[in-house]
């Protein structure tokens, strides 16, 4: 932890506050530590898992064969901020241990022996290691057996591994404290933290896949997997496990453990796509594949303009839509002015300017088509009408695509529209626009119309 400390004064800080420590069963600890006095960040594991760590020392419970807690008078009598008078020292021990494991841990490592260190036996460990695995389970707090060996990898420290392993359902890490190294304090850090329950697991994905509807498949493929693997992870050692999942999905080109919040249970995995699956989504929404950057231009300039026109006409549009009628405004770039001139009225003068610019007017019109086909016999005709009805009531997709003398309804439908718009004569449309073009600019409010 100590080289994480970016701060030198913080870690100078740091070292001066770590608890002493002796040889052999001699207590030195008199009260709990907490270094250092703010977390720091520290990454864990292959999957290199961040976490945000402090640690507290604190005596313990004091067992048969340590020494230090008694003097030549009998036992020492200590001060506490929770009593008002001096108590024993295994008894203050005992009872800021259980502050600690209650008020002050998120987690706990609990270090036992299998009595071949220190001169301590296995039995006077027994009692104590039971009682604090106990509060621990009670309370709900994760933790980890450190068991401190001359041989951690003896068959008789094996065995007595299993055995702690099967009676409190933890992992169970034989090592020898005295020739402890890096990696075996990484180790123990890790099969601690993994410990942690997780109640939630964050997905982020790519931002691009929220431009898609959440039915598209790879929203509801990522979506399938997640839940599947949530119900599966149930402690911080199971997120590697669901990333590694995630990363079996085909379009998933890396998924990693951002950030874990041991404290909320909550951890966060990034995942990123395999760089042809965005491309592949883009080319869905074109008519044509895109490959050369110059092609990719040509479409994002066109892009561009149509969106230019499509916020000019979008308002319009949606009035025509609602109330049948929709009015687009034109630029302050269409106004052609003309040249300002002096006008007078009886003695006063003044000046005028008139201006023009194209205003476009949107007209919903309803068109009505007829379909009405000559089949041939009663029979066909009560064919096709049963499956049209049932196409109408349960499917209308189903009901525009029905065949007829190899043709689709919707086209034979749309062919008829089309006959009809062009069937309207150009001087008509023309005088129509004349009309609109004097009801606008003269206020003309009465409008006759003979339709010949």
């Amino acid at each position: 932890m100590l080289p994480n400390i970016l701060n030198e004064e913080d870690r100078k800080r740091a070292l001066d506050e770590l608890p002493q420590s002796s040889p052999g069963p001699v207590i030195m600890t008199a009260e709990p530590k907490f270094v250092p006095a703010q977390g720091t960040e520290i990454t864990i594991g292959e999957s290199e898992i961040p976490f945000r760590i402090r640690f507290a020392d604190c005596v313990g419970y004091v067992i048969d064969g340590v020494r230090g807690y008694e003097d030549e008078d009998g036992p020492k009598y200590v001060h506490t901020p929770w009593h008002s008078e001096a108590i024993p020292f295994q008894e203050a021990a005992k009872i800021g241990t259980d502050k600690v494991i209650r008020d002050h841990a998120n987690i706990g490592i609990v270090v036992t022996t299998d009595g071949t260190v220190n001169g301590i036996h296995r039995q006077a460990a027994e009692v104590a290691e039971e009682q604090i695995v106990q509060q621990l389970k009670e309370i709900g707090k994760p933790f980890v057996i450190v068991l401190n060996c001359h041989m951690p990898t003896h068959s008789n420290t094996m065995a007595l591994r299993h055995e702690l392993l099967e009676k409190y359902g933890v992992p169970v890490i034989p090592v020898a404290i005295d020739q402890m190294t890096t990696k075996d304090m990484e180790y123990i850090l890790q099969e601690a933290l993994y410990e942690f329950p997780v109640e939630d697991i964050e997905v982020e994905k790519p931002d691009w896949l929220d431009v898609l509807d959440y039915t598209h498949p790879l929203n509801v493929t990522l979506s399938d997997a997640v839940g599947s693997v949530l119900d599966s992870v149930t402690k911080i050692r199971d997120v590697s496990l669901a990333a590694a999942e995630l990363r079996n999905i085909d379009f998933v080109e890396e998924s990693e453990i951002e950030r874990v919040d041991a404290g909320l249970g909550v951890a966060t995995v990034r995942i990123t796509f395999k760089p042809e699956v965005y491309k592949a989504v883009c080319n869905e929404w074109l008519d044509a594949p895109i490959d050369t950057k110059k092609d990719w231009l040509l479409f994002i300039k066109e892009a561009a303009e149509a969106k230019q026109a499509q916020r000019r006409f979008r308002q319009a549009i949606d009035e025509a839509s609602d109330n049948g009628y929709g009015i687009s405004l034109p630029t302050l770039e269409e106004f052609e002015p003309s040249e300002p001139e002096i006008i007078k009225q009886n003695n006063f003068y003044g000046v005028r300017m008139k201006a023009s610019a194209p205003s476009y007017h949107i007209i919903r019109v309803d068109m009505e088509t007829e379909f009405a086909p000559l089949i041939g016999t009663e029979f066909y005709a009560n064919q096709l009408l049963k499956d049209l009805q049932y196409s109408y009531k349960h499917d209308r997709d189903q009901l525009w695509q029905t065949q007829l003398f190899g043709t689709t309804l919707h086209e034979v439908l749309q062919e008829g529209i089309r006959y009809k718009m062009n069937a309207v004569p150009p001087n008509a449309k023309k005088r129509m626009r004349q009309t609109i073009e004097r009801m606008v600019n003269e206020g003309e409010r009465g409008l006759v119309t003979f339709i010949i």
